[in-house]
C-alpha cells in the first residue's frame, strides 16, 4: 500500500475518531462515494472534534479556515456503508495545526482513503490569523 507523506511530521495516535454513515446522495454515477465526499467526511470529523472541545465555530469568534487539503484514494466506498474517520494531529504552529485523516470503510474493514488539511484559526473581523485556542493546545498536548 502507498503511504501518504504530507509533511515532515508523522501523525501519531488518533486524537479523535467518529463514524459517519454514507448517504445515497454521497454517491456518483459510478455508484461509489464521489471524491468530494471524502473531503466532506474529513470536514465533518474536524468539526465534530472542535465542537466536542467546546470551541466556537462561527463569527464573531475566530473560525477555522483551510490553508491546504489533500486526499489519496485507496479503494471506493459503496452504499450502504459507514465510514470510520480517525483524526491525527501533525505539525502544530502558532495559529495552525496540520490534521491527518484515515477513512475506513466500516463494512469492508479496509482503508479507503487518507488525507490531510492544515487548519488556521482566523479572525474574520480583523482579517488575520490568531493563536490556536488554549483548549485545542491542551487537547493536543502542546
Amino acid at each position: 500500500m502507498i503511504s501518504v507523506v504530507t509533511d515532515e511530521t508523522s501523525p501519531g495516535a488518533p486524537v479523535f475518531t467518529t463514524v459517519i454513515p454514507v448517504r445515497w446522495g454521497d454517491l456518483d454515477a459510478e455508484g461509489h462515494v464521489n471524491n468530494t465526499g471524502c473531503f466532506r467526511f474529513m470536514e465533518e470529523t474536524r468539526m465534530r472534534w472542535v465542537s466536542g472541545l467546546g470551541l466556537p465555530t462561527q463569527p464573531p469568534h475566530p473560525v477555522i479556515v483551510l490553508l491546504n487539503a489533500a486526499c489519496h484514494y485507496h479503494r471506493p466506498i459503496g452504499y450502504p456503508a459507514s465510514v470510520e474517520v480517525s483524526l491525527h494531529a501533525g505539525r502544530i504552529g502558532r495559529s495552525s495545526v496540520q490534521t491527518h485523516y484515515r477513512l475506513y470503510d466500516s463494512g469492508a474493514g479496509v482503508l479507503a482513503a487518507e488525507g490531510f488539511a492544515t487548519l488556521v484559526w482566523y479572525d474574520v473581523a480583523g482579517s488575520r490569523s490568531v493563536p490556536l485556542p488554549d483548549a485545542l493546545r491542551k487537547a493536543l498536548g502542546a
